[in-house]
C-alpha cells in the first residue's frame, strides 16, 4: 500500500513538473519575437533551460551554448556576486525580485560597461512548488551611457552664465532615469499579467509585443539623441 501510495506521489510531482514546464515553453513561445525583451528560464539549480534570441544576444553567444549550463559557469563573478542572490530569493521565498548590472564586463561580449535591467519571477508547479525562474532582461547600456554623459555636462555646466544649458541637460538626465523606473514597472505589470487568471496568452503576447516595440523606440531616441552630442569614450 505504502508502494502504490509512494508510487502515486511520483506520478503526481512528475505530472507537475510536466506542467511547468509545459507553462516554461509557453512563455518562451510568448516571448521568443521580442526584440527587447530578454527572457529565459532557470531550474532550480540555476541551469539555463530556455532562453529566447534576445537575451542570447545580449550574452553575446549562441542561445544553444546556455542549454544546461548554470549562470554562474558562464558569467562568473558577475552572477555569484549580483545575480544569485536575487536568484535565491526567488527560490527560496516565492519573491518577485529585480536588479540591475551596470558596467559590467560579460566574458562573451567584445564591448564592455553592459548595463542590463533584470526581473525575476517564481515558476511553480501545480503543487505551488517553486521549480523554475522566469527571467526578464532588458539592456540599457546606451541609455544608462547618456545618462552619464548629462550629468557630467550639467556640473561643467553648473558654474557657466549658460545656466539653461544647465538646465536642459538635467532635465534629459531626469527624463532618462524617469524612463528606467517606469520600464521597470512595465516589466513588473508583465508579470502581474501572467498570473492574472483574467489575462490570457493572446493578451499577454499583446502586452509583450506593445512593451518590446516601446523600448525599441526607446533606443531610436537615444540613438539619435547621442549622435548630435561628442560623447567622450569613457562613458
Amino acid at each position: 500500500m505504502n508502494k502504490r501510495g509512494n508510487q502515486s506521489s511520483s506520478n503526481g510531482h512528475h505530472s507537475a513538473g510536466v506542467e511547468a514546464l509545459q507553462e516554461s515553453k509557453g512563455l518562451l513561445s510568448t516571448f521568443s519575437h521580442a526584440s527587447a525583451i530578454g527572457f529565459a528560464v532557470l531550474d532550480n539549480q540555476l541551469r539555463y533551460q530556455a532562453i529566447n534570441n534576445c537575451l542570447a544576444s545580449i550574452n553575446g553567444m549562441p542561445a544553444e551554448a546556455h542549454l544546461g549550463f548554470t549562470v554562474r559557469e558562464i558569467f562568473g563573478e558577475v552572477s555569484e556576486q549580483i545575480a544569485e542572490p536575487s536568484y535565491r530569493r526567488v527560490l527560496d521565498r516565492g519573491e518577485i525580485t529585480h536588479f540591475e548590472i551596470t558596467t559590467a564586463v560579460l566574458p562573451a561580449r567584445i564591448d564592455s560597461h553592459y548595463c542590463g535591467l533584470n526581473l525575476n519571477f517564481p515558476i511553480r508547479d501545480r503543487a505551488g512548488r517553486i521549480e523554475r525562474i522566469g527571467i526578464l532582461v532588458v539592456e540599457v547600456t546606451e541609455q544608462r551611457k547618456l545618462e552619464r554623459f548629462f550629468h557630467e555636462l550639467a556640473g561643467e555646466l553648473r558654474h557657466t552664465k549658460t545656466r539653461e544649458h544647465f538646465w536642459f541637460t538635467r532635465d534629459l538626465q531626469a527624463s532618462i532615469h524617469q524612463y528606467h523606473a517606469a520600464l521597470a514597472m512595465s516589466l513588473g505589470s508583465l508579470i502581474a499579467d501572467r498570473v492574472d487568471p483574467e489575462t490570457n496568452a493572446e493578451q499577454l503576447a499583446q502586452s509583450v509585443e506593445l512593451l518590446d516595440q516601446r523600448i525599441v523606440n526607446m533606443r531610436k531616441l537615444v540613438s539619435s539623441v547621442a549622435s548630435r552630442f561628442p560623447m567622450n569614450q569613457q562613458f
